[in-house]
């Protein structure tokens, strides 16, 4: 079906919207998970398995989902992926013990994964500016978590959840099919995860040391004399910031802005150490969303560039990603048992050191990286 250039803006605007319905649908729904399995009597060594479960589940489910969608074409696994989401974040509401919410969480990041990686190169293939479409994902997380902060009913939030990526499904509906790439050979996982491991690498070890941060920042920031109100700012600035950024990414080279993004984020998580006032946190906030954005976007369009498997190449992204969530956590809890929480900030720096030599050789491999 072809699109004439007249809709290809308000086309590739519904793209970006219906990433927007799924991060909220995403964040809308996970808020508040810790606090429900606490209602049913877990522990927090359940608690955590619950998270594991999702995160497993979304990374299996986003690597091979990936992978088949470059061999029967990304907008059926978009569509079914978003259709099962909504119907797994109504199934939340049965969660009325422990086992129940464990097995629905992995349901809806099995969903999730089918969705994600498809949706992902989908964009790409539509020719889709990636950072703006990275930016609505962006957005969908500050508003979700503005409607975990207004709405405190967590049965709400679920429903939220589904109506959103419902509308995201039917949305979805109004694509148009895009003919499956013809290979000479089918997509290759292993291969695709080799040609790109430096990237893979580099991100997987960044934003490990991120995800170790996240799980204690709240209590770092209170420690320093934060109220809630505070640590709610400090947090939507961060998205907010993601939000502008992406948006104007367009035309640098994506090495450059995914060297940017690496530099500034050891020294993000070392200036949270030492800057702990209340208005330098705010400056530091916004310079980790503005890191979080180039290596993000850069680290994406490199992936996604550099071979015909788009699909395999998101699902190895989004799996990284996902890895990182759930390791990422249990790493900052040991850390900061042991060294206190300025030591989870100096392991997240010496990770973006490494991550950044780690994509070092991928970097002078590129002939041009001119902006």
């Amino acid at each position: 079906m072809a699109i004439g250039k007249a809709d290809k803006m308000s086309y590739r605007w519904l793209i970006g919207l219906v990433n927007f319905l799924l991060s909220f649908a995403t964040q809308g729904s996970i808020i508040f998970i810790p606090l429900l399995g606490a209602d049913l009597g877990a522990s927090d060594f359940q608690i955590g398995v619950v998270g594991a479960i999702y995160g497993t589940a979304f990374l299996s489910s986003s690597l091979y989902s990936g992978w088949k969608s470059d061999r029967v074409g990304k907008l059926v696994f978009v569509r079914w992926g978003l259709l099962a989401s909504s119907a797994a974040f109504a199934a939340q509401l049965l969660a009325h013990d422990i086992l129940i919410l464990m097995l629905v969480r992995g349901i809806v990041g099995f969903s999730l994964g089918i969705a994600t990686a498809a949706m992902i190169a989908y964009a790409f293939e539509a020719d889709t500016d990636m950072g703006k479409y990275s930016s609505y994902g962006s957005l969908g997380w500050i508003f979700g978590a503005g409607a975990g902060a207004l709405v405190a009913d967590i049965q709400l939030l679920f429903w939220l959840s589904f109506f959103a990526c419902l509308l995201g499904f039917f949305i979805a509906l109004s694509f148009p099919h895009r003919k499956p790439q013809s290979f000479t050979q089918p997509p290759d996982l292993w291969q695709v995860l080799c040609r790109g491991y430096r990237i893979y690498l580099s991100v997987f070890l960044r934003h490990l040391g991120a995800t170790a941060v996240w799980i204690i920042l709240p209590l770092y920031l209170a420690s320093l004399g934060m109220n809630k109100t505070w640590i709610g700012l400090l947090w939507s600035i961060n998205f907010g910031v993601q939000f502008l950024v992406m948006r104007m990414l367009a035309g640098f080279s994506e090495y450059k802005i995914f060297l940017y993004g690496q530099l500034l984020s050891v020294f993000v998580f070392v200036a949270m150490v030492f800057f702990t006032k209340q208005t330098h946190l705010v400056i530091i906030m916004a310079l980790l969303g503005v890191a979080w954005s180039c290596l993000y976007v850069g680290a994406l369009l490199i992936v996604l560039r550099s071979g015909e498997e788009k699909g395999t190449a998101g699902g190895i992204f989004q799996a990284t990603l996902n890895l990182c969530s759930a390791l990422g956590p249990f790493l900052g809890g040991i850390i900061a048992q042991g060294w206190g929480y300025q030591g989870v900030l100096y392991f997240a720096a010496g990770l973006s050191v490494a991550g950044m030599f780690a994509a070092v050789p991928a970097s002078e491999a590129r002939p041009d990286i001119s902006s």
